[in-house]
Formats: C-alpha cells, structure tokens, sequence
C-alpha cells in the first residue's frame, strides 16, 4: 500500500512538471495579471487575439501586471519577448497598473512590419483613448484589430505603414490651383452682381457727423483679475528600442 502511494505521487509531481513545462512552451496569448478583465471579456480578447495570430502567422500578447517593481516598462516588455513570448514575429501590448505606463513592443521580425514611426503611433491612435476611459477589454481588442490592418498593409505592400506615403505632393498642388480658380471666378462674380454699391473716394464719405454727440468724457478703473492656469505637461514616453526590439510607450 505504501509503495501505491509513493507512486501515486511520483506521478502526480511527474504530471505537474510536464504541464508547468507545457505552459512554459506554449505561454497564453493574454496573461491578465491584474485581473482587469470579466470571463465574457477574456473569451472575446482571446478570440479577436487568436485570429490575428492564426491569420497572419505571429505572435500577439497582453500582459497586465500590478507592478514591473522598479523595471522600465519597455525593458519589461522587451524582456518578456525574449524569456516567454520567443517563437517568431511578435509584438506584445504590456500594462503596469502602479504607474499607468504602457508599452507596446515588437521583436526584430514584427518591427520590420509594423514600425517605430508609423506602426506603433498608428497603435496609439487606437488603443490609448480606449485606456484612458478603462476600456480595457475594448483596448485590447482594438490592439488586435489594428495590428492586423498594418500586417495586411504589410502583406499587400512589401513595407511597413507610413502615415507618409499616403501624401501626395500633386494632389496638393492640383487642389490649390482649384481652390484659387474657383475663388477667383467666385469673387467675380459676386463683384459683377453687386449694382446697388458705388466705391467712395474718400474715407470722410462714410462719416454721418450728426449721428454721435460726445459731451462728457471720463475714465473708472473698478478692479482687475488675475487667473492663472498652470501649463499641461507633455505625456511622458518611454523607449527601450535597441538592435532587437522596437516599439513605444507612455502613460495612460
């Protein structure tokens, strides 16, 4: 009897290790460590995660944690690409709840397709909004979404999104020269169609000198306020992009 129970043991501690060892390979996708999310809410940050990642072949995490204990967030993010979330392209989202810091991160082949200068604020645009009204379920969701409209600009242009080469310096051009044409012509005819107004010679032609009468003249000072509003401070941003990481960070 003994002997059935050691052995009962050994393989139940034999069957934890290999699980511990499994979720150590196969990390999730959402690690909440903060618990900010309901269960409805996690089935449906998984599920948009989950697309993304099965589409377009990369990895996607977001990780809340309480506190980085006095690590810098995008050291952290970094670190946790390397230690946990290591098998290809990835990019995480990462929270710290003590500071309100966020970063989002890539590894050297997610950077190459969502990047630094137009990826990452393209991210921003979407998710930061959602943070700051602790949306966070919706932010998370928004991170996915977006993350994979830039992946298909990826796919479908050979190169990361640039906010800058959708601007055209002849469509520019060709707008200005139809806003003056049509101003021009505009001004025309609404100087041809004004019959009822004559041009005065001289300035003294519009003064009626009987229409005022000035018969006393007299200053008060009363009292004067003085308010002052103390300047918005810019939003303080965190970088820890070296040779292998990029992405960006900041308060919410």
């Amino acid at each position: 009897m003994k002997g059935y129970v050691t052995k009962s043991l050994q393989f139940l501690a034999c069957l934890f290790f290999l699980t511990m060892n499994a979720l150590a390979a196969n990390p999730s996708s959402l690690a909440d460590g903060a618990q900010l999310l309901k269960g409805s809410e996690r089935i449906a940050v998984l599920n948009e995660i989950g697309s993304i990642e099965k589409e377009y072949g990369v990895r996607l995490a977001v990780v809340t944690v309480k506190t980085t204990n006095n690590v810098k967030i995008g050291d952290y993010a970094n670190q946790l690409l390397d230690s946990t979330y290591k098998d290809g392209k990835n990019g995480s989202m990462v929270l710290a709840m003590d500071t309100r810091d966020y970063y989002l991160a890539t590894d050297t082949a997610m950077r190459q397709r969502i990047s630094d200068k137009g990826g990452i604020p393209a991210l921003e645009e979407k998710c930061l909004p959602l943070l700051k009204e602790k949306k966070y379920a919706d932010a998370f969701k928004a991170y996915a979404l977006e993350t994979g409209e830039l992946l298909a600009y990826y796919e479908a242009n050979g190169k990361a999104y640039d906010p800058h080469d959708a601007f055209s310096w002849t469509a520019l051009l060709i707008a200005l020269i139809l806003g003056i044409g049509g101003g021009f012509l505009i001004r025309r005819y609404l100087i041809n169609t004004m019959s009822n107004v004559v041009p005065a010679l001289a300035a003294s032609a519009y003064l009626d000198e009987y229409s005022f009468d000035l018969t006393e003249k007299e200053d008060t000072f009363l009292f004067m306020n003085v308010s002052r509003t103390a300047k918005a401070k810019k939003s303080e941003r965190h970088d820890s992009t070296d040779e292998k990481h990029g992405g960006g960070g900041g308060k919410f």
